[in-house]
């Protein structure tokens, strides 16, 4: 059989649903994004924590065994990435201010990120976030903040990056990794640069499903930040 390489290839057509006033997909888009967190916050508000937390055990115990063996199979080697977020029309001192403040109010950390199942205070300031790394529901504990800067150089890919770093602690206080930012003013807003450390096994997939993690939920709270009411100030969070 002859077959003519001259004819044009067969393409699969091109498959859209637009408004007809649009040349984007942008717009039906966004109305589903404010369905689908609306809807989320619904059955988040109706479950509670407890509930929720109860439904989601098998997802955190496998989490925590994925932690676990991540630590002891890297024996000491970890791996970090970084990602920067630009704000503008809010300061950094306004941002980590209401974030300060609306670190209290679970329903505020929970909108940040669909992904968000819990973030709760616990006595002696350390607080349990239970949220997705990689594929896994994670339950964790972050301690406190601590304010001493870490300048990492170029030529030194082992330090760690500037910034505040808090702790990330399985429930048995196993060290599986740390979470560092700092917010850097500009003259129409601010830089957000933020920086997660996890065991070297975990993979650079988890390490850049983090990075984009921190994209939305710092988006979200950004933006919430800036449409609030100017309030006191309070400690940093």
């Amino acid at each position: 059989m002859n077959i003519d390489t001259n004819a044009p290839m067969e393409t699969a057509p091109e498959h859209w649903v637009r408004l007809v006033s649009e040349d984007t997909d942008e717009s039906i888009d966004g109305f589903e994004l404010f369905s689908a967190r609306r809807a989320l916050g619904l059955l988040k508000g109706k479950l509670g924590r407890d509930r929720l937390l109860e439904l989601l055990h098998d997802e955190i115990a496998a989490g925590d065994v994925f932690l676990r063996t991540s630590v002891e199979r890297s024996d000491g080697q970890e791996r970090t990435g970084t990602t920067r977020l630009r704000a503008h029309g809010i300061t950094a001192a306004q941002f980590t201010a209401w974030l300060g403040r609306a670190f209290s109010s679970n329903d505020v950390m929970l909108a940040g990120h669909p992904e968000h199942y819990s973030i709760h205070a616990q006595p002696g300031g350390t607080v349990n976030i239970v949220e997705t790394l990689g594929e896994y529901v994670c339950s964790f504990f972050m301690r406190e903040w601590d304010d001493s800067v870490m300048v990492k150089r170029p030529s030194d890919t082992s330090a760690k990056p500037a910034g505040r770093r808090s702790q990330m602690l399985l429930e048995d206080g196993t060290v599986v990794g740390s979470i560092a930012n700092a917010f850097d003013e500009e003259l129409d807003g601010f830089t957000a640069t933020l920086s997660v450390t996890l065991p070297a096994t975990c993979g650079q997939d988890v390490i850049q499903q983090h990075l984009e993690h921190f994209a939305v939920e710092f988006r979200t709270w950004i933006l919430r930040a800036a449409a609030a009411p100017a309030g006191p100030e309070s400690a940093v969070w």
